[in-house]
């Protein structure tokens, strides 16, 4: 959902948008699902001297970049470092190196077993980088930073990139890695798999190791190996390397073995206890005596277990340090409700007198191994973040006065340094920019541990701006929190109806539909609907907004004619309030015509289109709005024009306007640019609908090589060309590619997307298709029952995409030549179309001819002919007597008149139908071909004498 409106549907689509999948039909009708948009993350597409500047950019002199510094203490896990340079080198680079991913609990060393494989081998590479990658978008930032180390120049270039020069930069960075080999990058606690997909799909010419606390299933990304906590032994040989003046002896490491035992040989807790002891001069035995154990017993989960751990090292050292320096543990406290990876040294010395004082009190920390230290920023383990975090949540809370209970410890002080750092002149003043970008992912991370005690105006601002921020890069998934932490404060500080709250609640709907929920959307937004019309009017700007938004989570729940009549009702209340021309009105009437489309009201879908495409000359001058020229510039809005003329078989109008429009955004953008590659998938659509297969698997094989250089292997774009590259060579008769693409596409989907994700549904459905092809039925009915069962769990028995996989499978019971068992599923299907859409939706034709046909083979030839007459009539009304899908109705009938013996009509009307086929989309058409099976078999039976069937 945007805020101004939806791309309408297209059939390959670009970023981010989606399809029903494939329909399996009974008389290779081949009919294609409509399509449906949501919001994808901005892709910048480079240029060509951008990618010829990164070929020709050499490697840095000294491989260890950014690399951290081996860690002075690191002991034994000789095994492990082998393991992990066995696995890196196994695959030979250039032939696709897998991942390498170190699992294991939090503490337990895996970032410093990286960092040291790192720093041993780094001779063996030529370029070594470090990615903290537990937060969404770090691997980005971390990307666009390496390039602002290789090449200056570029840097430059994009700086006046506003909202892009980050992703232009990491657009860069990608390119240079693709065509450069012998390189290593450290993707350090990954906490979704799936973020790397994009990296390890697309980056195959050096090594990529990964850290991670997960310990699922990681053979899809390449080789897992498990850490443990360390061998008693080295556990003791650890505490021993904090003494280094100290002889080892029998009685020492006895002792040490038993404080080794008690911590669980933890190496983040054998660390912090050797720190401690060192500071202190103490013995083993001693530390052991006054380990503080009443936290052991109020932490929660296993008694050995690494939360556990801290805790109960926690409160002594915390002790000792708050002692040595009581701004050290302010500093703590503080740190543990930032990002824990990377705060600003500069963050922190808004929270001591002076700059002196700040770096005494980190001084403290370091050497009580609380934090790493590096000269730009403070790193804190997340255990020890998160024992910090609780242990203050616990003390502010107030069972009796849970109102007045106070601020959980280091939380204000911490959200007032990051409010000043991005406002330094004060909330009247427009935000630091930089400082904003820089602090977005500690800001995230107040956010997203936002109690709302009290409403904070300058928190507010803070974390809607920064909202903004993340959207306009198209991070949406990492700007969700904030959305829903500004929308809290403002209802806490304002009240549920107060202009500014409507505002916040209406973002958090559209975050919520933004990141697959909308469901959720559709809750916030009737019960916001109610209150703006109330409190602003049913024409003011904000309830406009509020009820598109509405009428777009309908569409994605299915609920088209809900979806229908809010779109109407607020185009007319835009057109009554704003006037006919202004651009809410507009955006509106464009939402609206795609959803036309959608449900096959074509007629009203071009006529609105037709209508938009006139004002849109004139967009680009109302600069006032905030609508970025591409959107209403009248390219996209031919384009969806386009796409309506495909709809209905106006296959020369569309392709005229498709190649008219792709020079204009090649111009304008670039021929990489994702509007631009989509605008060349989408002709490539129309000419297979057309039957040009030639020139549109030229197209799509274009596409997807591009797509596949510039995305990767594992984006969104990248399997949506795949997907239309494998279901042409399904439709033209390449089985075995069809099948091995349409494969591929949904193990891939599978990883990237998940199993449940609408995508991977449709891939399912798409291979289904293949299997039905090539002649597996029994894993057709075994993916398909599957798969309605998927969709009826996710989205429901009613929703289209539901209906659609249903209709399958009634599909591929007629083909396993089970027709009684296929009528009662397409007129299910066709009851519940039938009452959602109307009688002259496409989908509700293709289950009529669908039945019609199941009623032929299973006898009942009169109601057969009721329903393929109607269909022809209906197909006739609404896409003209010419369309392939009108003649292929016509092969229906001409079937139907076989089957009862009449084959003096069956063969004049096939041999009227294939002639017609040939002059509309070609001989060699699938349709037209199947219709020249059927008469050739028509007239051999009547040589043959044979008058029934």
């Amino acid at each position: 959902m945007r805020w101004f409106g939806k791309k309408t549907p297209q059939q390959d689509g670009g970023a981010g948008q989606r399809g029903y999948g494939g329909a399996i039909v009974a008389d290779g009708d081949v009919i294609n699902s409509s399509t449906y948009s949501v919001q994808g993350e901005n892709v910048v597409a480079l240029p060509p001297e951008a990618v010829r500047s990164a070929a020709e950019t050499p490697a840095p002199t000294r491989a260890q970049v950014n690399l951290r510094a081996a860690y002075p203490h690191f002991t034994g896990r000789e095994k492990e470092l082998a393991a992990l340079r066995e696995a890196l080198t196994a695959v030979p680079r250039r032939t696709g190196a897998p991942a390498v991913v170190l699992y294991g609990l939090g503490g337990v060393g895996k970032s410093t077993l990286a960092a040291q494989y790192a720093q041993t081998y780094r001779e063996s590479y030529d370029l070594v980088w470090w990615i903290d990658a537990a937060s969404p978008g770090s691997i980005e930032a971390a990307l666009a930073e390496l390039t602002t180390h290789l090449s200056s120049h570029w840097v430059s270039v994009t700086s006046s990139m506003t909202g892009h020069a980050r992703a232009a930069h990491t657009a860069w960075a990608l390119s240079w890695l693709q065509q450069h080999d012998g390189w290593l990058l450290v993707y350090d606690n990954v906490e979704d798999p799936s973020v790397l997909d994009r990296y390890v799909g697309s980056l195959v010419s050096g090594h990529h190791l990964v850290t991670s606390r997960r310990s699922g299933d990681w053979r899809a990304l390449g080789t897992a190996i498990p850490l443990e906590v360390l061998p008693q032994h080295d556990a003791v040989d650890l505490l021993h390397s904090y003494l280094p003046d100290l002889t080892p002896t029998p009685t020492s490491r006895w002792e040490a073995s038993q404080l080794a035992r008690e911590l669980g040989c933890l190496p983040l807790a054998l660390n912090q206890a050797g720190a401690y002891i060192a500071e202190s001069v103490i013995t083993f035995a001693t530390y052991r005596r006054r380990l503080d154990r009443r936290l052991d017993e109020q932490a929660q989960g296993d008694r050995n277990g690494p939360e556990r751990t801290i805790a109960r090292i926690w409160s002594l050292t915390l002790a000792a340090v708050t002692e040595r320096n009581p701004l050290a543990a302010e500093f703590l406290y503080a740190l543990a409700w930032l990002d824990p990876d990377g705060c600003p040294r500069e963050l922190l010395d808004r929270l001591a007198p002076d700059e002196l004082a700040a770096e005494r009190a980190l001084t403290v920390l370091n050497a009580f191994n609380m934090i790493t230290l590096t000269e730009q920023e403070v790193r804190v383990h997340r255990l020890v973040q998160s024992v910090l975090r609780a242990d203050a949540a616990d003390a502010a809370a107030d069972p009796l006065t849970p109102a007045q209970a106070p601020d959980p410890r280091g939380r204000r002080e911490i959200e007032r340094a990051v409010v000043e750092a991005v406002y330094p002149e004060g909330t009247d003043v427009p935000a630091d920019t930089r400082q904003l970008a820089l602090l977005a992912r500690h800001t995230c991370a107040l956010a997203g541990t936002d109690a709302v005690r009290n409403h904070s105006p300058q928190l507010t601002l803070l974390y809607g701006y920064t909202a903004v921020h993340l959207r306009d890069e198209g991070r949406l998934v990492q700007a969700f929190p904030l959305h829903k932490a500004c929308s809290e404060q403002l209802e806490r500080g304002f009240g549920k109806e107060h202009p500014l709250t409507l505002i916040g609640r209406n973002g958090l709907a559209s975050a919520y539909e933004a990141v697959g929920k909308p469901g959720e959307a559709r809750m916030i937004l009737e019960a916001l609907l109610v209150s703006s019309t109330r409190v602003r009017g049913a024409g003011h700007l904000t309830t406009l907004n509020i009820h598109g938004n509405l009428a777009s989570a309908y569409q994605s729940l299915g609920m088209s004619q809900k979806a229908v009549s809010a779109y109407e009702s607020a185009v007319a209340t835009s057109r009554e309030a704003l006037g006919g021309t202004h651009i809410r009105t507009l955006t509106l009437q464009g939402d609206l015509a795609g959803l036309y489309n959608e449900l096959g009201r074509h007629g009203e879908a071009i006529n609105l289109y037709e209508s938009l495409v006139r004002h849109a000359a004139a967009f680009p001058t109302q600069r006032e709005h905030p609508v970025p020229l591409l959107e209403w510039n009248g390219a996209r809005t031919r384009m969806n024009l386009a796409g309506a003329y495909e709809s209905v078989g106006r296959y020369e109008e569309a392709i005229e306007l498709y190649r008219a429009v792709h020079p204009e955004l090649e111009q304008a953008y670039g021929s990489d640019h994702p509007d631009t590659l989509t605008c060349l998938a989408n002709l490539g659509y129309t000419l297979e609908s057309a039957g040009e297969f030639g020139e549109a698997r030229n197209l799509y094989d274009d596409v997807l090589a591009r797509r596949e250089r510039i995305l990767g292997e594992l984006h969104p774009d990248t399997l949506m060309s795949r997907s239309n590259l494998a279901n042409l060579c399904t439709a033209t008769g390449d089985l075995d590619r069809g099948l091995e693409l349409s494969e591929l596409t949904l193990a891939q989907r599978t990883q990237v997307l998940g199993p449940d994700h609408p995508d991977t549904l449709v891939s399912r459905n798409n291979l289904a298709s293949c299997y039905v092809a090539v002649g597996d039925l029994d894993r057709a009915m075994q993916m398909l029952e599957e798969t309605v069962a998927l969709h009826e769990r996710l989205l429901g028995p009613e929703h289209p995409a539901t209906l659609l996989s249903r209709n399958n499978l009634a599909s591929c019971y007629f083909r396993r030549g089970d027709a009684g068992c296929a009528v009662p599923q397409f007129e299910a299907v066709l009851a519940v179309q039938e009452q959602l859409f109307g009688l002259g939706h496409p989908a509700t034709m293709l289950s009529r001819q669908n039945l019609a046909s199941a009623c032929r083979e299973a006898g009942d030839l009169e109601r057969a002919l009721d329903l393929i007459t109607t269909v022809i009539k209906q197909r006739t009304e609404v896409l003209g007597p010419n369309h392939p899908d009108t003649l292929a109705s016509l092969g229906s009938l001409a079937r139907l008149h076989e089957a009862r013996g009449e084959l003096d009509r069956a063969i004049p009307l096939y041999q009227s139908v294939r002639a017609q086929l040939t002059e509309v989309v070609g001989p060699d058409h699938p349709t037209t071909e199947a219709i020249g099976d059927h008469l050739a078999a028509a007239v051999q039976a009547r040589k043959d004498g044979v008058t029934s069937p």
